[in-house]
């Protein structure tokens, strides 16, 4: 059974490179999202294991986006993704709930590593085993 995975961001390249490292893992169906609003769209209408999510989109960035995720499905993990060199922003993220960070452009193996760490904690919280989380502020 594949492993459904949501990504958004507002690059359509980032999409073509997605797609491309998303084609060499046969257990992983991607599915994307241009922004915050259509990737909450989806996420209401699709059940995805894990998100990975653009910090700057227009409309919902990914600050928000993570914002609404934590209160609609406090269990999903959230993977957020950046290409701006703003120190705040993995502090942020991190606060707010996200499982890790990566700064762009990711190379398919750290974010393969990334995506297997987020899906066993994932697997490990629905088993009842405790997991290290940021209380939300």
């Amino acid at each position: 059974m594949l492993i459904p995975v949501l990504a958004v961001d507002d690059d359509r390249f980032a999409h073509t490179v997605l797609r491309t490292m998303f084609r060499r893992w046969n257990d992983l169906a991607l599915d994307l999202a241009v922004d915050g609003h259509e990737a909450l769209e989806k996420l209401a209408k699709h059940e995805y294991q894990l998100v990975i999510s653009d910090l700057q989109m227009p409309q919902l960035d990914g600050l928000g986006l993570l914002k609404e995720i934590r209160r609609q499905f406090p269990n999903l993990p959230v993977v957020m993704l950046s290409g701006a060199d703003d120190a705040a922003a993995p502090v942020e993220a991190f606060r707010l709930g996200a499982l890790d960070y990566l700064e762009k452009p990711v190379r398919a193996n750290d974010l393969r590593s990334v995506i297997d760490c987020a899906l066993a904690a994932a697997s490990a919280q629905e088993v009842g085993e405790p997991r290290l989380t940021v209380p939300p502020s």
